[in-house]
């Protein structure tokens, strides 16, 4: 059964595959600041592991036709 980080990390690459946002990219794994991996996204600029995430709100989502 996946826990509770590796459900929040799939809800938020399932977000980014069907959407754009202007302020969420996944980072990658690498570890934390006491050695264990965790996957990393960078959220309105501030890098953030996910384990930190503890709920969705509402992100802005970027109208690609207002886009060059």
């Amino acid at each position: 059964m996946p826990t509770q980080k590796e459900l929040m990390h799939y809800r938020l690459q399932a977000m980014l595959r069907e959407h754009t946002f202007k302020d969420l990219e996944y980072i990658g794994v690498r570890p934390d600041s006491i050695g264990v991996d965790q996957h990393w996204y960078l959220i309105a600029g501030v890098e953030v592991p996910v384990d930190a995430i503890e709920e969705l709100g509402n992100m802005e989502e970027v109208d690609e036709s207002d886009t060059i």
